[in-house]
């Protein structure tokens, strides 16, 4: 991997997660809770998501095609889900970012040469400016510390024109439909998905989503945060705005 890609110094200031409220405990919950749920995150994903998991991602990675022959940054990579689907769509150079070195592993064991794994944290990219032809993050913004310090960093790193893809549960505007997505994400969700982990794990690692649910900002409040840091972006909301994809486009790229 190119050395050029990378800062010469990392802040090693704290994280204050002032637009998310996790705590570092809360935050070290979620990332164990993928860990646990890694031999079965993308079977139960695709459950609870009635399907549109999978799609959703495949749908975000289309809008970067342009950039398959540069490096495109997959935050929050887990698993490696959506990792392997943009090389399965010929992306040549696919940096993966986690916290979790039991994550990168499993997923660099699994992927072809094509995927760099890097530890690390969205509010805290170790890469330098405009060093990526873009980014994409699904299911794994509404588990940062710092929302908007995430976005600040997705925006310091794409250069001009490039996109970020945001892919992740939302919260609806409209309080009405807030409150039904909010019934299935606390109270159908984590029943449907224990019964189809069945024993494969102790407890249910997915009732970690009902916590990060809580804190989540309004879907036109993240597309707003995306739209000051990119200069651009645009709401495609579905399942009455309980998923949605955030696309922003990167038109106000100054720093040197």
């Amino acid at each position: 991997m190119s050395g050029r890609l990378f800062k010469d110094w990392i802040s090693q200031q704290t994280i204050r997660g002032e637009t998310s409220s996790h705590t570092r405990d809360e935050w070290t919950d979620v990332k164990k809770a993928v860990e646990q749920a890694l031999p079965f995150y993308e079977s139960i994903s695709e459950i609870i998501s009635l399907g549109l998991a999978g799609p959703l991602r495949r749908r975000a990675i289309r809008r970067l095609e342009t950039r398959r022959n540069d490096w495109v940054l997959d935050s929050g990579t887990g698993p490696g889900v959506s990792s392997r689907m943009l090389l399965d769509d010929g992306f040549e150079k696919v940096i993966g970012l986690d916290p979790s070195l039991i994550l990168l592993g499993s997923t660099k064991n699994r992927l072809s040469d094509g995927f760099y794994p890097v530890r690390g944290v969205a509010e805290n990219l170790p890469f330098r400016n405009g060093s990526m032809a873009g980014a994409i993050t699904c299911f794994s913004l509404r588990d940062v510390r710092d929302r908007e310090a995430s976005v600040a960093e997705f925006a310091r790193v794409v250069r001009e024109g490039g996109r970020l893809e945001i892919v992740d549960v939302g919260k609806p505007d409209s309080p009405f439909f807030q409150r039904l997505i909010s019934l299935y994400i606390v109270l159908v969700m984590p029943i449907v998905a224990k019964f189809f982990i069945r024993g494969r794990a102790r407890g249910n690692p997915f009732r970690m989503i009902v916590p990060t649910f809580h804190r989540l900002s309004t879907n036109q409040n993240l597309t707003l945060l995306a739209e000051r840091e990119f200069g651009s972006s645009r709401l495609h909301e579905f399942l009455l705005g309980g998923l949605v994809i955030v696309e922003a486009t990167q038109t106000s790229f100054s720093r040197p």
